[in-house]
């Protein structure tokens, strides 16, 4: 009897406090075994009580964070080779003209500083038609801050925390609309896995053990009268 009662004490704190629901009927299972092992007629109200909690935790939808999580992790490790939605220029745009020779040297001039301001910067298009300046080397820098987004989404997921969960995957999934190359199907598969993840819910309304744990007062309360 003890050691049900301490299987029904450890189902109640995997609920409570980790909110593991199979460790929980995994526990509730062993209480099971156990009571079912003495066979008193005094302990039929625990155990039918016992079996409407098993009956209750097993209907609740499963919640895979596993799954997910691998899910986010293959979205993560994509990010380095997803294109950025950037218009290359043409070869012959950054080659100086032969004849610009011929220019006067105020021309001349002119059009180095102008090949010179290209390469500081490049400018992107996007597919909501805004014009972006980027620095060389931005590039790691946007990456990164996607990388960062669904760590966060990670982080969020593994604590059941559905409200930061959904706003860090809403950001990513905002971030690969707008600086990333929506027609490459890299792109498109992540944003597809980050909608499907966005529509999961990571947080279920867990059920208590109280009409266990009530059975198993009365028990005690007869003995303790005996």
């Amino acid at each position: 009897m003890l050691e049900a009662e301490q299987a029904i004490a450890l189902a109640g704190q995997q609920l409570q406090l980790a909110a593991n629901v199979p460790a929980a009927i995994l526990a509730l299972r062993a209480a099971e075994a156990r009571l079912a092992r003495v066979d008193r007629p005094q302990l039929l109200p625990l155990r039918k009580a016992l079996a409407a909690d098993l009956q209750r935790l097993a209907a609740l939808p499963a919640v895979d964070l596993a799954a997910n999580n691998g899910r986010l992790e293959q979205v993560l490790l994509s990010i380095d080779k997803l294109p950025l939605a950037i218009d290359v220029r043409p070869q012959e745009a950054r080659e100086k003209p032969a004849e610009a020779v011929q220019l006067p040297w105020w021309k001349r001039t002119g059009n180095e500083i102008w090949q010179e301001l290209k390469g500081l910067v490049r400018i992107q298009r996007f597919d909501r038609e805004e014009a972006v300046l980027l620095a060389p080397g931005q590039s790691f820098f946007l990456r990164e801050n996607l990388k960062l987004r669904l760590l966060n989404a990670r982080l969020a997921l593994l604590s059941r925390d559905q409200v930061t969960f959904r706003g860090e995957l809403k950001a990513a999934l905002e971030m690969l609309g707008r600086l990333f190359d929506g027609r490459d199907k890299g792109v498109q598969a992540a944003q597809a896995t980050l909608r499907q993840l966005l529509a999961t819910e990571i947080v279920i309304a867990l059920p208590t053990l109280d009409e266990t744990q009530a059975a198993l007062r009365v028990l005690r309360n007869g003995k303790d009268r005996k």
